[in-house]
């Protein structure tokens, strides 16, 4: 019953719609019947004419755009597919552990600092292991987490909580983390947008949001 009424309603549109045959012959009508003493100035049917014209363009136009657009999505997710099975950095504060491999990332440090530090929480808040990285420089500082604990017990896979953080004139400040992450597969993406990347434990993300790959 819902796909026969679907079915009916498809019809019902496509019924009223008003293509170039119909389009057409309305203006065929329109001549034949016009009043001989009063007939359609040129003006008028130019004008008509432009507008049918534009309106067989645009649905030309609509047309070509969708046939390229289909194309560039094509051809993107054939280039992003040889990112399958190696890794990609992205902005996040959360990795994925995979129970043996080390977790990879890197700070965002702002200017330099005296002291930079990095904890990891599990999902559920609790804090497991924690780290002093000393003075550094202006840049990225890369680090890597083995998914021990404070105690040196091994920890279970899954996701896991960076946070990172040093202090500016007594004043202890946030930063930004980045994390590795193993790209499992590709999907295309929707309305035209870039291919997705689908990340080990971590979901899915636009491909446009990689800032480096491994």
């Amino acid at each position: 019953i819902v796909n026969q009424g679907s079915s009916s309603k498809a019809e019902e549109k496509n019924s009223n719609d008003l293509g170039q045959d119909d389009f057409l012959k309305l203006m065929t009508v329109q001549l034949q019947n016009q009043d001989p003493f009063k007939p359609m100035d040129d003006g008028q049917f130019i004008a008509q004419m432009a507008q049918f014209s534009t309106a067989s363009g645009i649905g030309e136009l609509q047309e070509s755009f969708a046939d390229l657009a289909s194309s560039i999505n094509g051809n993107q997710l054939l280039q992003y597919s040889s990112l399958v099975d190696r890794e990609v950095l992205i902005n996040s504060n959360t990795g994925y552990f995979d129970g043996s491999n080390e977790m990879n990332a890197n700070i965002e440090v702002p200017s330099s600092s005296s002291s930079l530090s990095v904890k990891i929480y599990s999902q559920s808040g609790a804090l497991v292991d924690s780290a002093e990285l000393g003075p550094q420089s202006a840049g990225n500082v890369s680090f890597s987490w083995d998914g021990t604990d404070s105690d040196g017990y091994q920890l279970p896979p899954g996701q896991y909580v960076i946070q990172a953080e040093t202090s500016y004139g007594g004043t202890a400040t946030s930063l930004d983390t980045n994390v590795m992450a193993k790209v499992e597969s590709i999907s295309m993406g929707v309305g035209g947008r870039p291919p997705n990347l689908n990340l080990q434990g971590l979901g899915s993300i636009s491909s446009s949001s990689i800032a480096q790959i491994r």
